[in-house]
């Protein structure tokens, strides 16, 4: 019997915000007509805005080509629209590109190779901001498009002109507009990170169900056979794992960017996941065997952070008693020594030995692939890992004097990834979906211990990058 998988590629420009103004207001507009649409990102890169999920009710979802071989990202698509009405995967044609290390591909985010291996009938999203209908040359429509929305109508009037000309020099079928709405439009793009401005994408929602051809909508959606591929079973309990085990996930104001895969593949295996708020709580939920931090706003409330002392003393005995803890991005920054912030230097957590000064100017994420230097519970010496570097902290290794360099420091020679005895803290986002091996080794027995790796050290591991 063949899955139903509805779902659409919407196609954007090569610029502009994540997701798209059109995007963000297909997906409003929808889920206000009790449409259950999950968002999907080209790249998996978390982010703090969480627009979608505030849009939707639903977390956004992320398929990257770059980091998933077809199977998972075929296999993920099925996972994240079962129950919904609708799958749109959102991101550009032919990039965006990003400079990767040598010898690398670089088509990071690019849509193209999903729409070929989902089978997605291309929707594609044509600016027409300043364009009057009879007066200047259509846009330019993306290719493989079988339909397209029209954003920035300086006019609502001006619609059915506009849908009328596109039919008739692409064939092309207009299925939704939304108007340039431009105070609307700026809210949206100037929202601090962690709000979400509802005003104005109501009425970017309200706009595009004014133009919105629903019926069309639903028959793209339904246009195409799901292509064959064998899903992939449920992961199961790693051998030698008894009963279920406890992972406790930081969410609260300052944490909680995470994969929802990451969860979902963790539960599948047997996991008890709790919540903790670094910020509030007094202690680490009782018998936990895994923390985990995720990436957020570390900087914004590095002050709250570091008043309570109990929290990080909690996280520091966690650590001690040898379990495992693992952080990434802001996570990591706030188990370093300290945070820096507009030249203000505001003591962490002081478990890994690293200091975490936020990028007066940060830097889009990049694709970077890592080797574990040593060995380590995510993986033995010479795994390799691919995923996002983030570019929100400059960071400067910190060991202290006399400290044993086997019991901490840098996991990687690149400087991404640090150690303290069973905590790791990563400053490349992960896709745990796309690492099998990583997630069995996040659920695997684990027998606290504090002996020397395996690995014999060397003093170039902990030089200087």
């Amino acid at each position: 019997m063949t899955t139903p998988v509805p779902r659409i590629a919407l196609a954007t420009s090569t610029s502009g915000p994540d997701p798209s103004i059109a995007g963000l207001a297909l997906i409003a507009g929808l889920t206000a007509r009790r449409w259950r649409v999950q968002h999907f990102r080209t790249r998996a890169c978390p982010t703090p805005t969480e627009l979608v999920a505030h849009a939707t009710g639903m977390p956004g979802r992320h398929l990257d080509t770059w980091l998933m071989p077809p199977d998972v990202c075929q296999t993920l698509m099925v996972g994240g629209v079962r129950g919904a009405d609708l799958g749109v995967v959102e991101g550009r044609l032919d990039g965006p590109r990003f400079a990767c290390e040598a010898g690398m591909e670089s088509a990071s985010g690019d849509l193209g190779p999903l729409v070929r291996i989902l089978e997605l009938p291309v929707v594609g999203v044509v600016p027409v901001s300043g364009f009057r209908c009879g007066t200047f040359h259509l846009p330019d429509v993306p290719r493989d498009a079988v339909a397209v929305i029209l954003d920035g109508l300086d006019d609502p009037e001006d619609f059915e002109r506009c849908r009328r000309l596109v039919r008739v020099a692409t064939g092309l079928p207009v299925v939704g507009a939304v108007e340039r709405l431009a105070e609307a439009r700026r809210e949206v793009e100037s929202a601090p990170a962690g709000t979400f401005p509802r005003e104005a994408v109501d009425a970017l929602a309200a706009s595009f169900l004014k133009h919105a051809d629903f019926a069309a909508i639903e028959r793209l959606a339904a246009s195409r056979p799901y292509p064959d591929f064998i899903e992939r079973p449920s992961r199961r309990r790693p051998v030698g794992a008894s009963g279920s085990f406890r992972v406790a996930y930081a969410r609260d104001d300052a944490f909680g960017c995470y994969f929802p895969d990451t969860f979902e593949a963790l539960a599948a295996m047997g996991a008890q996941l709790v919540e903790f708020s670094p910020l509030n709580d007094g202690a680490l939920p009782e018998g936990v065997d895994l923390v985990m931090i995720g990436c957020g706003l570390a900087n914004q409330y590095a002050h709250q952070l570091a008043s309570n002392l109990s929290m990080a003393a909690s996280l520091r005995q966690h650590v001690c008693r040898g379990q495992r803890l693992y952080t990434e991005g802001g996570g990591s920054a706030y188990l370093g020594r300290s945070i820096i912030v507009d030249g203000e230097r505001i003591p962490g957590a002081g478990i890994l030995p690293v200091d975490a000064e936020f990028a007066a100017a940060p830097r889009p994420p990049e694709p970077v692939e890592r080797t574990l230097a040593r060995d380590s519970w995510l993986g033995p010496r010479g795994t390799q890992v691919r995923g996002y570097r983030s570019g929100r902290w400059n960071l400067t290794f910190s060991p202290t004097a006399f400290e044993c360099p086997s019991c901490s420091g840098r996991l990687s020679g690149d400087g991404d990834f640090y150690f303290r005895h069973h905590a790791v803290g990563s400053f490349v986002h992960l896709h745990l979906a796309a690492l099998p091996e990583v997630v069995s080794a996040f659920a695997g027995p684990h027998h606290p211990s504090l002996r020397r790796p395996t690995t014999v050290h060397r003093p170039e591991d902990d030089a200087e990058v």
